[in-house]
């Protein structure tokens, strides 16, 4: 688990610059409206609506950018070159499928969660594959949930472990990172316009930071793959032979 760690931060920072440009196409815009509404129209008093605005952002438009990315990251794991132009038009040309797909898979974690918290935990981990094999297979719906299933069999601790090891940290971080500018707001170092470019800014960089979890469920989906690749060419060659 350390070590996907360890591969999807050098691959963030091995490709930064394309990374970078397919996560701010999405959320460059999307932390503008956030931290606008934020001070011009909350007036920073309604948290649970700046929520649900960046979690509309992120419902809709997020399969764009993490379709990209993943595409992207196929490709490098190939060894190819990838532009940025290839990789958001692969976002978008799967956008609508994405979409669906997470909406789908998010119903039944919810109802999980309702129901009981475990069985939501649960199905979260069994279909964190779904983007990956949406994208890189052309699964519908159905079929990216099963698949998910079958590839996160025998990993799940591993993938919840990771969840909560990145969760842990970037929240951690996140709140480090804020400390001080809230202060020197509170205390009016800062005016209203500088206050709102500096969060905008310090948003972009932890949305860029966030891909490492992406970077990490893509690299469970690639080993998984070609696990029951070799499987299934060991059963096949089996068959031949008996």
């Amino acid at each position: 688990m350390l070590d996907k760690f360890r591969q999807a931060i050098s691959l963030l920072s091995s490709n930064i610059s394309l990374f970078s440009l397919i996560i701010l196409t999405i959320w460059l815009p999307g932390n503008i409206i956030i931290n606008y509404l934020d001070y011009y129209v909350f007036y920073g008093e309604d948290f649970v609506g700046l929520m649900r605005v960046s979690m509309w952002i992120e419902g809709i438009f997020g399969p764009i950018y993490i379709g990209a990315l993943i595409y992207a990251l196929s490709r490098l794991k190939q060894y190819q070159m990838v532009t940025y132009t290839e990789a958001i038009t692969a976002g978008f040309r799967n956008w609508g499928r994405l979409w669906w797909a997470q909406f789908i898979a998010g119903l039944f974690i919810a109802l999980g969660f309702i129901a009981l918290i475990v069985p939501g935990i649960f199905l979260t981990i069994r279909y964190a594959l779904i983007d990956s094999v949406v994208i890189l297979e052309g699964a519908n719906t159905s079929e990216s949930r099963k698949r998910s299933s079958n590839l996160t069999a025998g990993k799940m601790w591993q993938i919840f472990g990771a969840y909560v090891l990145f969760f842990l940290v970037f929240f951690i971080f996140s709140f480090l990172v804020y400390i001080p500018v809230g202060a020197m707001i509170e205390l009016g170092f800062i005016e209203q316009l500088s206050s709102m470019i500096l969060c905008i800014f310090l948003d972009c960089i932890l949305d860029v930071i966030y891909a490492i979890i992406i970077i990490v469920m893509f690299l469970f989906y690639w080993e998984s793959k070609d696990d029951c690749q070799q499987l299934d060419d060991e059963l096949q060659l089996r068959t031949t032979l008996n």
